[in-house]
């Protein structure tokens, strides 16, 4: 059209005849370079297009593959159930770039993260049945708000006492501990002088008072022992001078009611061994007699210790 309006503006209607034919050429020829263009540019995205098609058939077969896998781990018959093995991705595999229709969704994480939850996962654990019963009872004796006995109770019998602690004084501060087996009192621990420990042992048999021991020095050794016979004051140990050893030994007649004395021995000169014997009769000091040894020390004092009866040299027993 532009041809038949040059030519007819210069030669009339001839020349436009000629322009006509000149533009229809020019026009041909320019339509089949452009045709060639748009031919060139479907051929060069057909090429894409089958690449992009072999990409994703690639990534197909590597998502079969890999869901077999998977498959098998979770086989119970497969040797290797209970540890699937990892898959590593494709090093090769070109990611498409367009989106790509799956019968399956596929995830973002990479493949060696997929495991199979109920083979890797630990199964929950058993409820834990609650206990009848209190393994501890705490109790405010003087009802002044301030807990003063606690008692711990057999896990595996309940209602047996194991243990119990006491604040005597009713201040919250454990004093006086006891224990116990299949369900009697074996011993009991008192701190008589408020350092925080036991000082006093008691231990008993069938209930009954067996043996007291105090560490009156507040040294960790024993120095005052008490032995019973059926609940009664048998015998009693002193270390009177403080030197570590007991040397003084009192005994009692348990036939009689009451603590009557029978015997004392004394140790003078701290090797262990008595030196110096006293009888009574119904309490009474009757006689005594003295070693070599222990006349020459009593020579050399000048004067004979006194008694078990002196209430000064011996404290009573539970004092």
């Amino acid at each position: 059209m532009e041809g038949l309006a040059l030519g007819g503006a210069v030669g009339g209607i001839y020349g436009a005849g000629g322009g006509l034919v000149i533009g229809l050429i020019a026009g041909l020829v320019m339509a089949d370079s452009h045709y060639g263009a748009i031919n060139s540019q479907i051929q060069t995205e057909q090429q894409k297009d089958r690449a992009l098609e072999a990409a994703i058939e690639q990534e197909l077969e590597r998502q079969r593959t890999l869901e077999g896998k998977v498959a098998q781990a979770s086989t119970p018959t497969s040797p290797s159930a209970e540890n699937p093995p990892a898959v590593q991705p494709a090093k090769d595999a070109k990611q498409p770039q367009a989106p790509v229709p799956q019968s399956k969704p596929v995830g973002n994480k990479p493949p060696e993260n997929i495991t199979v939850a109920s083979r890797t996962k630990p199964p929950p654990p058993p409820a834990v049945a609650p206990t009848p019963f209190k393994n501890v009872e705490v109790r405010d004796i003087n009802g002044d708000g301030v807990p003063d006995l606690w008692i711990y109770y057999n896990p595996q019998k309940p209602g047996e006492i194991m243990r119990q602690e006491e604040a005597s004084k009713g201040d919250g501060r454990v004093d006086t501990w006891s224990y116990f087996k299949d369900g009697k009192l074996v011993r009991r621990e008192v701190d008589t002088k408020g350092h925080g420990k036991p000082d006093t042992s008691f231990y008993y048999i069938n209930d009954q008072i067996a043996r007291e021991e105090r560490d009156e020095n507040g040294e960790g050794r024993v120095t005052y022992r008490a032995v019973y016979e059926n609940g009664r004051l048998a015998r009693l140990e002193k270390d009177a001078d403080g030197n570590g050893r007991m040397n003084l030994w009192v005994y009692y007649d348990t036939t009689k009611d009451g603590e009557v004395i029978s015997k004392e021995e004394r140790d003078l000169n701290g090797d262990g061994v008595a030196d110096l014997w006293s009888y009574y009769d119904n309490g009474r000091l009757v006689r005594r007699d003295v070693s070599a040894i222990g006349l020459e020390i009593l020579s050399k004092r000048e004067q004979i210790p006194a008694t078990a009866a002196d209430p000064k040299q011996i404290s009573a027993p539970g004092s």
